[in-house]
């Protein structure tokens, strides 16, 4: 499955424009931001790859994020957009979250 690596990609553009840009309306990561986004990649990435069992993927979601825990707490303080959680709610790809809400 390609969620695993897709999130890291996702992570790390999230991690790499939070560093590079420095902009007014822009607010410190909290935890939940930053959860949020993992949860928001996880869930459109499993949709994509045809995942629709809310059990599975629950248990993906979980061991994503054990699996990335190290870069949930890197990503905290970092900078994002104000409305980064109305942006994760309209994404329709992990794509969009990278491209539109990340940058």
């Amino acid at each position: 499955m390609t969620a695993p690596g897709a999130l890291r990609k996702g992570l790390f553009i999230f991690v790499a424009a939070s560093l590079s840009l420095c902009a007014c309306r822009r607010h410190a990561a909290s935890l939940e931001d930053c959860h949020a986004v993992l949860e928001r990649l996880v869930d459109l990435e499993l949709s994509e790859s045809g995942y629709r069992d809310p059990v599975l993927r629950t248990r993906w979601q979980q061991d994503l994020g054990r699996r990335f825990a190290p870069d949930l707490e890197r990503c905290r303080g970092l900078t994002v957009r104000h409305d980064l959680r109305a942006c994760l709610a309209s994404a329709r790809t992990p794509e969009e979250v990278t491209h539109r809400c990340l940058e």
